[in-house]
């Protein structure tokens, strides 16, 4: 148990010398903070308690002389009773807020409300099962207003409504975490760690539900003609193991919860540094295309090779010369796409997106000759985890393809609109043109390695297939919206990294 108080104390202290405002992490810590201050008043309420004298030893795997000091500890029970009813909805109180915070820059605004009642319910609950207030209520209200018979059941059932409301509250703030992981896209690089201060905040409530259900709860009753106070037992299971391994569950979980922390931690300070990147391998086309390159490139080899080889007589030179041309060319293109599918890596870093496509484009601009060309980029884009010179690979790869799309129209309807923007935690970047568009049959294969409807001699279908995997390993997504004669849409999208809470 010791450890346990250990563990959370240097979290606690660790969170509080961090400079970056990390909501959901400073959230679980405080939960723990609560959850530890409402163990050490259950424990210190049972070292007063009489009816647990015996055993009490057997209880938490403490020693018997902290058991013992603790029994003597010049504390009232009415004080213990307010700490244990404070820290114990205050767990719940934190561990709700916890379980929204990473969702808190886009949930909606209908769960204010339920954050009002959350808070009236807690302050409701703290005056209520006060132990003065419950004095004074049943000095000022028996017999005169009602029975005893009355009093108990009016108890009884404001208490199991609290706790079917706190129990409630859980279980929701459960859901809750659960939903905020699939509304709230995390990238994978930190996901692993958000999801383990999830398992963390659920092993430790699952924890809470089995030891305090009761709490707050009545632990005081009072005899009006005596003027005296009897405290009651706190209502402990009769399975003694539960209590025995209770102290070795919360030091794993904490440990978990410190290290997914630490992690989360060291991950932020590197992105506010700017010092955060990650290394990815990319296979920009797979085997087959490997395979195939490969044998082509023999093949066309050994053609050029026999074509040289003929004799004079047997050679009309401007015909061969012209294969000869012909298959340096394929060779050439081939080896390009051979040396390109190979494994590749790319470095994520985070990048401010508004800036990025403004110095890209002009770049690219060169390049788009014949069309208009619109640009529209968003001022309130942020950055994303991309590697640059890749990702303007991708973008290169759609643009050529979109100018091949309008090489059979009038030039003064040829036209490419780029819009960048940010939609929902996503930054999403459009590309579209007004060419001939792609068919319902072919739309399914566009990224398909080798795939192409256009004739073999232009077109290889390599370049959206590269273009796919690298928006991928950007784990990002890419879609395609194509009406024939009207034009083709392509979507990139990527995590908004100002959207992200860590």
């Amino acid at each position: 148990m010791f450890c346990f108080i250990l563990v959370v104390i240097v979290i606690f202290i660790y969170l509080l010398l961090q400079k970056d405002n990390q909501i959901p992490s400073k959230y679980l810590a405080a939960t723990l903070i609560a959850y530890v201050f409402a163990i050490f008043s259950m424990i210190l309420y049972l070292a007063k308690d009489s009816y647990y004298y015996n055993i009490v030893y057997n209880y938490f795997s403490l020693p018997k002389a902290v058991w013992k000091y603790l029994m003597f500890v010049d504390i009232s029970r009415k004080v213990i009773i307010r700490l244990m009813n404070i820290s114990s909805l205050a767990v719940i109180f934190l561990g709700y807020h916890f379980s929204i915070s990473y969702q808190k820059k886009v949930m909606s605004h209908k769960w204010v409300g339920f954050r009002i009642l959350l808070s009236v319910m807690v302050v409701l609950q703290l005056v209520a099962y006060d132990p003065d207030l419950q004095y004074y209520i049943y000095i000022y209200t028996y017999p005169s207003l009602f029975t005893l018979e009355q009093i108990e059941f009016i108890k009884n059932s404001f208490h199991a409504l609290t706790v079917a409301f706190n129990l409630g509250v859980i279980i929701l703030s459960i859901i809750q975490l659960f939903l905020s992981y699939r509304k709230v896209h995390f990238l994978n690089f930190v996901r692993i760690y958000l999801v383990g201060e999830g398992v963390c905040y659920m092993l430790i409530m699952m924890s809470y539900m089995v030891i305090f259900w009761f709490s707050p709860t009545w632990l005081i009753k009072v005899s009006k003609i005596a003027d005296y106070i009897v405290y009651l037992s706190v209502t402990l299971s009769r399975n003694q193991i539960i209590y025995t391994a209770y102290p070795y569950y919360l030091i794993i979980t904490s440990l978990l919860c410190a290290f997914c922390i630490y992690e989360l931690a060291k991950i932020k300070t590197q992105m506010k540094s700017k010092e955060f990147s990650i290394t990815k391998q990319i296979d920009a086309a797979d085997t087959t295309t490997k395979i195939f390159c490969h044998y082509m490139k023999n093949e066309i080899l050994s053609i050029q090779s026999k074509l040289e080889m003929l004799e004079p007589p047997q050679r009309n030179n401007e015909g061969i010369d012209e294969v000869i041309e012909h298959c340096n060319y394929l060779y050439e293109r081939l080896d390009t796409i051979h040396r390109g599918t190979k494994t590749s890596k790319i470095n994520l870093v985070e990048t401010d997106m508004h800036q990025f496509m403004f110095n890209c484009l002009k770049h690219i601009e060169s390049n788009i000759c014949n069309c208009e060309l619109v640009v529209n980029l968003d001022e309130d884009v942020t950055s994303a985890m991309i590697d640059p010179i890749y990702f303007e690979q991708a973008l290169k790869n759609i643009l050529e393809n979109a100018q091949d799309a309008m090489d059979t129209i009038p030039i003064e309807q040829r036209k490419i609109t780029i819009r960048l923007q940010s939609i929902s935690n996503m930054i999403v970047l459009s590309i579209e043109d007004t060419g001939v568009g792609i068919s319902k049959e072919n739309l399914t294969n566009i990224f398909t390695p080798l795939y192409s409807s256009k004739p073999i001699t232009k077109h290889w279908g390599i370049g959206l297939a590269l273009t796919h995997r690298i928006i991928m390993a950007h784990e990002g997504k890419i879609e395609v919206e194509s009406h024939e004669k009207i034009g083709t849409k392509f979507k990139i999208s990527l995590p908004d990294m100002g959207k992200y809470v860590l």
